[in-house]
């Protein structure tokens, strides 16, 4: 029987040899026994990620060989990382003030397939200032507890595609401002100080849309806030916020701060909602909130099926 690490070498080698010469830079490699001196092929991959971008072309993927540790690097242009699954991709951040992933370049469409992303010491998993489309898939992104930290921080308006992820013990799960318009699905925010955080500071409307998620363990749970005159905007489906000091919250010194949930579970928690000065919840009829300490800001209002 073939190993299963084995199985994706072959595998990595026959769909790059099934590619033409005009197109081998479409697709590079790394690997633990790797060297940044190789060319980045199949059968000669380079150690980083860095080296690896270099010469691939704009919207081609890197993919790792087998399992590794991996320096923290900088996407300037449109590219996937991907580890295959069985293959363990981690990447440490130890220095403060840097990023495992750092995204700031305009137009750009990332994909981060299967990337284990740790912080010990560092300011984010991945942060993102640039415009374009991030896809983050069956990654887990955790340890970045200390003030101010965050797994993943996007301050740009930018496409944000979230799915099966873990993010875990972060000060903050996740950080959306500056006109980020963001889905999260099947995925789960486990023991983070604050788990989704979407925030307006300027005119723009921050979006974020939440399903199948499980938010659990942590300070607050799911945050909308808003201190100017944009507006920061949460719908939740089919999601629980269980067991957290503060399930929901929402709050408007400026602009608008509405979340509106749909088919969901709040229960559990300390306080189950807290609707601030300036903020709004909506609950359609087929939610359940119960079993929480208290609720703040008064009955959270219903309104029908179309």
């Amino acid at each position: 029987m073939i190993k299963k690490s084995t199985a994706v070498y072959l595998i990595a080698i026959l769909s790059a040899l099934m590619v033409t010469p005009a197109q081998a830079r479409t697709r590079s490699f790394v690997a633990s026994y790797g060297n940044d001196a190789n060319s980045c092929g199949p059968f000669a991959p380079c150690r980083q990620f860095g080296r690896a971008m270099d010469v691939t072309d704009p919207n081609g993927e890197i993919v790792v060989l087998d399992s590794a540790g991996f320096l923290t690097t900088t996407i300037s242009k449109s590219i996937s990382l991907t580890a295959p699954s069985g293959v363990y991709v981690a990447i440490t951040v130890l220095s403060a003030g840097t990023s495992g992933i750092s995204i700031a370049t305009p137009g750009v469409n990332v994909v981060l397939r299967g990337l284990i992303i740790n912080g010990l010491g560092g300011d984010n998993g991945i942060s993102m200032s640039g415009s374009g489309n991030l896809s983050i898939e069956n990654c887990v992104i955790s340890n970045f507890s200390g003030a101010g930290q965050k797994g993943v921080l996007v301050n740009a308006a930018v496409s944000v595609r979230i799915v099966d992820t873990l993010m875990r013990d972060n000060d903050t799960g996740i950080q959306l401002q500056g006109g980020a318009v963001t889905d999260i699905s099947g995925s789960k925010f486990l023991g983070n100080n604050n788990g989704i955080h979407t925030a307006s500071t300027s005119s723009a409307v921050t979006s974020t849309t939440i399903s199948d998620t499980i938010v659990s363990g942590g300070g607050t749970g799911i945050e909308a806030i808003s201190s100017s005159t944009g507006s920061a905007r949460i719908q939740m489906i089919r999601s629980s916020v269980t067991n957290n000091l503060t399930g929901i919250k929402s709050s408007a010194s400026g602009g608008t701060a509405p979340i509106t949930l749909s088919e969901s579970m709040v229960t559990g928690n300390v306080v189950g909602y807290e609707k601030g000065t300036g903020g709004s919840l909506v609950s359609l009829f087929n939610n359940t909130i119960t079993d929480n300490g208290s609720n703040i800001g008064g009955p959270i209002p219903t309104i029908l099926l179309q």
